[in-house]
């Protein structure tokens, strides 16, 4: 704690030390944006919210030209990407360790990329960003009332690019090592004064530099943006992709070192060829009124993605192939009262219907714990399951006096599931795994919200906020069970809900931004695992899990044409309450760990990121930038025992616009080659790693007319 205080302290002393000098320095930061729409869905300056919300703009889009979101992403504090495997898939750690939990929403245009009822942690590669991204914004924490389950440690928005004042073309190329490739397309133009277009393209290739690890996408995006009069707006978005991606998985330790590019696959694994393969569609339509002060929007969408891939994780590799469909809609209206007060008023619906199927597509037989045969074409499910969501909520945001204001709000969310069974039997069938009678649940919860603002300055903000949210358990969790006892329980559980409380405090100043947070979030009712008294698996909520932790963001632009940012943050993540296996028997012994003050597995002691950018005088056009990425060290398992050290890698990057119509863009990262793991943890009693990429480099160029 006293090394929280001190960084807070510090980067206090900075805002105001630097404040003289910001004064007499009228440079700006382009890179930063201060604007952000994801809040509340209108264009709002940061010192106007309270919470912490980041942005990363088209310009530090561009600088970047990254083969992944995580390279720009892990630019903002207190943000871990985790990259699987140097392919399209990811993990996330923003206010939480490294998991793959529905602790996150993620929206494209302010459209949920995915439904909460089926998460899948890499749902960020169903967004536009290798085709059409101007921005991302980052809403850390849990979300405002406009969002419901899922937005409990943070919000990411990836938004499109709007359409070009004048008709423009870009066509980019960017090649790499391990035959990485990437060609993208883009057209924009305004029709006439009221109708305008825009459409890009892209298509990314590479054989992997781990064995079996190559992929391939495809993406096609359009923006439609019809102005119906001076006060109304249609606009319509469509995102289009196509991935398939070969699988590897992690490695022993011995591996690990001896040979980091190995697959991690057996054998008669790898003749099968396990791959994953993803199609994804969404279609939106957006209706905006302004009406003086007042505001009114409605969005309808259409979802449509696949995803079937092998379980290479899992000691018998089962094929899973899913296809979930999904329609829905988000109002609300924004009233404007007087000149010191606003409401909003809103309701969000989604159905959703997903089919999942898992079955055997290899004769395997595991040695070890839990020793088993499995044969080719077992089935272990085969369901649908309809989801439906209903979600009403307010928030009111007033001025008490000329510098303080205070919003509150509510968001009460009523979801049901309703599960029907393919599989022929029910009961057990075999490897420990149920098969379920048809049924439907529901879960409910209201989710209330509050902050207080003070403008110190007109240029900075401290704040004080409160918010509930919770985490659903997905379909697969609650359907797909290994214990005969659980049909009994799944009436039980509840929405995981969690209580996150923030103090902020920011200053945007010319040439020098600042913002800090320090946060302490409790999740209660956690869901976890449990086991019944024959040991199969089943899921309760049980635990109390304690997140805290600081965030500080400094930018700094020293001249002209050099700039300083930084990002870092320090947090712990420990259990308050947490038994694995309580109450289990095994050959006649009590085997249950109590974990409770434990901390939680892969979540690093630190995350920081430092970028010094610089635009030579004597060199018009070019600018380049050095990134230095650190991941503090953190526990590979439960009981704490044995740690990973992390890791600090250094990345050069670089633009030269050659004319107005052409740029040449080179980054190489990992510079000094350094050999580390991406993650590692304890799987099974075995340690496991997932290695990381090497020195990589690459070359692209852009051309627009």
């Amino acid at each position: 704690m006293n090394t929280k205080l001190k960084l807070s302290l510090i980067s206090f002393a900075l805002s105001t030390s630097f404040y003289s000098f910001a004064q007499n320095n009228k440079t700006t930061l382009e890179h930063i944006e201060r604007i952000s729409i994801t809040a509340n869905r209108q264009a709002s300056l940061d010192t106007d919210l309270a919470m912490s919300v980041h942005s990363i703009n088209a310009d530090e889009l561009k600088l970047d030209n990254a083969q992944h979101i995580a390279e720009s992403l892990n630019s903002v504090s207190g943000v871990l990407i985790d990259q699987l495997s140097g392919g399209q898939g990811h993990k996330t750690a923003i206010r939480m360790p490294m998991n793959t939990s529905g602790y996150y929403l993620f929206l494209q245009d302010n459209v949920p990329i995915q439904s909460a009822a089926f998460f899948n942690h890499n749902a960020l590669w169903w967004s536009s960003f290798n085709s059409n991204a101007s921005r991302i914004e980052v809403l850390k924490g849990a979300g405002t009332a406009l969002y419901g389950s899922g937005a409990v440690a943070a919000t990411i928005n990836v938004l499109s690019k709007p359409i070009s004042d004048m008709a423009q073309t870009d066509l980019s190329m960017t090649l790499g090592q391990a035959s990485y490739n990437r060609i993208s397309a883009s057209h924009s133009q305004n029709i006439n004064d009221n109708n305008g277009i825009r459409v890009s393209a892209s298509h990314v290739s590479n054989t992997g530099w781990r064995d079996h690890t190559g992929s391939q996408r495809s993406e096609i995006t359009s923006r439609y943006e019809y102005k119906i009069n001076d006060s109304q707006t249609l606009t319509t978005s469509l995102v289009m992709s196509d991935l398939e991606q070969e699988m590897a998985a992690g490695l022993s330790k011995e591996l690990f070192a001896a040979d980091p590019a190995n697959s991690g696959l057996q054998e008669n694994v790898l003749q099968n060829d396990p791959l994953r393969k993803s199609q994804y569609i969404k279609l939106s339509t957006q209706w905006d009124l302004f009406s003086d002060e007042d505001f009114y929007s409605v969005i309808g969408y259409i979802r449509h993605r696949t995803n079937d891939y092998t379980a290479t994780w899992n000691a018998n590799m089962p094929k899973n192939e899913s296809q979930v469909n999904s329609y829905g809609l988000l109002a609300l209206a924004n009233w404007q009262h007087q000149s010191d007060a606003n409401s909003i008023l809103g309701i969000d619906f989604e159905f959703t219907q997903g089919n999942q199927l898992s079955n055997q597509p290899i004769d395997i037989t595991t040695t070890g714990y839990g020793a088993d045969t499995y044969n080719k074409g077992e089935v272990y499910y085969d369901d649908t399951t309809d989801y439906t969501s209903l979600s009403p909520y307010f928030q009111h945001q007033r001025a008490i006096s000329a510098l303080l204001e205070i919003t509150v709000g509510a968001r009460f969310d009523y979801a049901k599931f309703d599960f029907d069974n393919n599989m022929p039997i029910y009961g057990d069938i075999g490897h420990g795994l149920q098969s379920l009678e048809n049924r439907s649940d529901h879960f409910s919860h209201l989710s209330p919200k509050a902050s207080l603002n003070y403008h110190l300055t007109d240029n900075s903000s401290t704040y004080l906020r409160y918010a509930n949210s919770f985490r659903l358990p997905t379909a697969g969790s609650l359907y797909h069970i290994k214990s005969s006892d659980t049909a009994d329980n799944i009436a039980t559980i509840e929405a995981e809900v969690s209580d996150t409380f923030e103090l902020g405090y920011k200053n945007n100043l010319d040439a020098l931004f600042i913002d800090i947070a320090l946060f302490y979030m409790d999740v209660d009712d956690a869901i976890v695992r449990a086991y019944d008294d024959n040991g199969q698996r089943f899921l309760t909520n049980a635990g109390r899990v304690i997140h805290k932790g600081v965030e500080v963001a400094v930018n700094w632009q020293v001249t002209e044409h050099f700039d300083i940012s930084g990002a870092y943050s320090q947090a712990k993540h420990e259990y308050d309450k947490f038994i694995i296996d309580e109450g289990r028997i095994k050959r006649g012994k009590l085997v249950e760990k109590n974990l409770s003050g434990n901390e939680m597995v892969m979540a690093p002691e630190y995350l920081a990121n430092l970028r010094l950018r610089y635009q030579p005088e004597y060199f018009p056009g070019l600018s380049s930038m050095i990134e230095i990425q650190s991941i503090g060290e953190y526990w590979m398992d439960e009981s704490n025992e044995k740690s990973y050290k992390g890791y600090t890698i250094a990345n050069i990057k670089l633009n030269f616009d050659v004319t107005p119509k052409l740029s040449l863009n080179a980054r190489v990262l990992n510079l000094t080659d350094k050999f580390y793991a991406q993650e590692a943890q304890v799987r099974y009693g075995k340690e496991t790693y997932q290695p990381a990429a090497p020195r990589t480099a690459y070359l692209g160029l852009k051309y627009q007319w």
